[in-house]
Parts: C-alpha cells; structure tokens; sequence
C-alpha cells in the first residue's frame, strides 16, 4: 500500500498525485481549477442544486430547439406562427438566465469550500500550552474543538488589535476561540507584545507565517483585485467549530459584538466567577467598576451618575431593570488615561441568561476612574444574540444585528 492505494499485480501507478485530494481539477463550468475535495464535496452536498443547472440549461435548449425541430418532423403542417416564435424564444431567454444564475452560485459554493479546504491545512500552535508543548496542530484538526479568529495587517496594526482584543481575554476561552495574528512585516513592539500574550496562552502562533500571509493575500486579492488592504488596512476572518466561516471583513474586530453574535460561549456561563486583574491599576478599574454595578443593583441612580464622566452627568437610571444585576469574571486593560473593562452580567429572573459588557473608563484629576462609554450585549451559551443593547447618558437602544460593527470608543471600534 502507497499514499492511499493498493499495488495489484501487474499494475502501476503513473500518476502519483492520483490521490492528492488537495490537487487542482479542472472545472469546465467554471473554466477554472478547483480542489479535488472540493469538487468532491460540492458533488456530495449540492446535488439539488447540479439537477437545477441540468434542468434549466436542458430547457433552455430544448425551447430554442423547438421551431426547427417541429420543422424537421413535419414539414408540411406549420405549428408555430410568430407568437409561437416568439413564446419559445422567451421560454429559452428564461431558462438559460436561470441556468446563468445557479452556474453562477455554483462557482461562488465551489470557491467558499475551496477557502474552507484550504483554510483547514494551515496550521497554528500554542506556546504557552503546558499540555499542547508547542506542537503545531492544522485547522481542520480543531473542528469541534476549537472556534479560530485569524487577524492580519502590518505590525503596528496588529499590535492595536492585541490591545483590542486583550480585555476579552478570559471571553476567547470560554468561546473556545483560538486567536491567531499574521503579521506582514516585522517590529520590535509587536514581536514583544505577541510573545507576551503567547505566553498568558490568549494568542496562538501561525506555524507557517508564510503560508498564512499567502492564504490572506489569496483572499484579499480574489476580494479586491490586491492584497494591499492585509498589509495595510488589516483584516480578520473567523470560522466556527465546523471549520465553516461565520464572520469576516477588512478593518478592526468589534469584539463583542462578534463574541455575541457569531461566537457564543460553548458551555453555561457562572454567575460567581472572580475577578481576574493582572495589576494594581486593573484592580483600581475593576473596583470602579464593582461600585457601578453595585448601584445599578440597588437603583440608586445618583451614585451612578457619581461615577460617570462630567459629560455624561445627565439622567442615567431612570428604570429599575437593573434591579438585582449580579456581574462576574471581570477583566479590565489600562493604557495611559483610558482604560477598559469586561464582566458578565446576569439579570435578576433572567433563568441563566448572561450578557457580555464592556466599558470605557477615563481617569479623572483625581487620579480616579470615571465610566465614559457602556455597552452590553446577549452572551449565553448556544445562542447567537439579534441584537446589542448600547448605552450612553440617555439610556439604553437595542440595534439589530447587520453585522459586526461598532460605534466608535469601544474595542475595536476606532477611538472615540
């Protein structure tokens, strides 16, 4: 037995790439190549959608067929006068476009299993897995396993998207997300950062740095025409535990709203999880941060307001809703006079239903910490949330979900 086949007697193998899945076929339709596992697939899973192109296409020349044929069978009877014509003229017009459309979203299936295939063969690694040691494991290895965030841009890019993304640390475990950075380029800060947080176990390693940059340069070229935007403007992708892809897109992650939306936890959410600062002006941060939850708790309105920026001083509690809000597994980040923080909320009567929040605090003169921005959104296991429930001085507005995308402040959202 070799590379999948068996030697019979008296046969050879004059092809030895017979069985490379991954080698490119030829499609005629489409008058390109594609992967074989993924004409493969496509033949397995899109049957329906193969009989439509036969049907339609076969119509479509049988009724351009159908006056010379009626002519050829009997000459001597005119069936068709010229609405007859004209009727079989718009019948092949018709089925000819419909069978343009499905060739058309064929290709388009074709191409997104072909990411997917290829997607899957690239490999990543945690460093900072004592179990894991480093061993370099393929994406299509962590189906089921593990969701992947894959971001790519220039070094200073992703090293604005590593802070980003840092104070929803302990959210990318409990997602299952494996977060992983491409970088084009090199930069002593980013080199530092990244290491940093492959040791805290939050960041995965592209094993082959340039078969990723390849990979998102491939896509971005097939988007745009150039791979200029992943050097440049940055881009992210994200598939979920089928190794299908959910979430995509050029510029910065809004992560809780891709967290909520397209990446929820996988297990059930604790209403008693502590908080986790990294140090004492995390600590300060996440204390701000209990005293404003605890007001929310008990509805008492002038000490949010107490605790709000100058600008933000108008109403901000007018219902009791919050009335017995607990919070846990709180995170905070700090860089200079801004900092972030993450909890789970988890309403009075809510049956176990949890919502991610995040925060943007300002120091004040005092050297204090005061809520600038708040923005809450569904974050429950097994549920995609429809909606973000966004917060400012006048209260709270529940936007429809229309894809991943902020307002400016928060992470991931370009500054304020």
């Amino acid at each position: 037995m070799r590379d999948g086949g068996i030697a019979r007697s008296g046969a050879t193998m004059s092809a030895p790439d017979e069985y490379d899945l991954a080698a490119p076929k030829f499609d005629l339709l489409e008058m390109r190549s594609f992967r074989r596992d993924a004409t493969l697939q496509y033949a397995v899973a899109q049957r329906s959608q193969q009989l439509r192109i036969l049907f339609f296409a076969s119509s479509a020349v049988v009724a351009a067929a159908a006056p010379w044929a009626a002519g050829a069978l009997l000459p001597d009877v005119s069936i068709l006068d010229a609405r007859g014509l004209a009727g079989c003229a718009a019948a092949s017009l018709l089925f000819g476009s419909l069978a343009a459309r499905e060739r058309g979203l064929r290709g388009k299936v074709l191409l997104r299993m072909e990411r997917e295939l290829a997607v899957g063969d690239l490999q990543i690694s945690q460093t900072g897995s004592a179990l894991g040691g480093g061993r370099p494991r393929a994406l299509s290895a962590l189906r089921g396993e593990r969701r992947v965030v894959a971001i790519s841009g220039s070094p200073g890019w992703l090293l604005a998207e590593l802070r980003s993304a840092e104070v929803y640390r302990r959210r990318l475990e409990q997602s299952g997300v494996a977060l992983v950075c491409v970088a084009f380029g090199e930069e002593a800060a980013w080199a530092d950062a990244s290491r940093a947080a492959e040791a805290a176990g939050w960041l995965w390693r592209p094993a082959d740095a340039s078969g990723w940059r390849g990979y998102f340069s491939d896509i971005l070229t097939a988007k745009d025409g150039s791979a200029k935007a992943a050097a440049e403007e940055g881009a992210f992708f994200a598939l979920s535990l089928r190794g299908r892809s959910c979430a995509s897109g050029v510029g910065r992650v809004p992560w809780d709203e891709l967290l909520g939306t397209k990446l929820p936890p996988i297990e059930p959410l604790s209403p008693s999880d502590p908080p986790a600062p990294a140090s004492e002006e995390e600590a300060a941060v996440l204390a701000a941060q209990a005293a404003l939850y605890d007001a929310l708790r008990d509805v008492d309105a002038a000490a949010v307001r107490r605790l709000c920026s100058p600008e933000d001083d108008d109403e901000v509690l007018k219902y009791d809703a919050t009335a017995g809000l607990r919070l846990s597994s709180q995170d905070a980040t700090v860089a200079g006079e801004t900092a972030f923080s993450t909890g789970l909320e988890f309403p009075a009567g809510g049956k176990g239903a949890s919502l991610l929040c995040t925060q943007r605090w300002a120091r004040d003169q005092a050297g204090g910490w005061r809520l600038a921005q708040h923005r809450t959104i569904p974050y429950t296991a097994q549920t995609d949330a429809a909606a973000c429930l966004r917060c400012d001085r006048r209260g709270c507005v529940a936007l429809q979900r229309t894809g991943a995308a902020g307002p400016a402040g928060m992470p991931g959202d370009g500054p304020a």
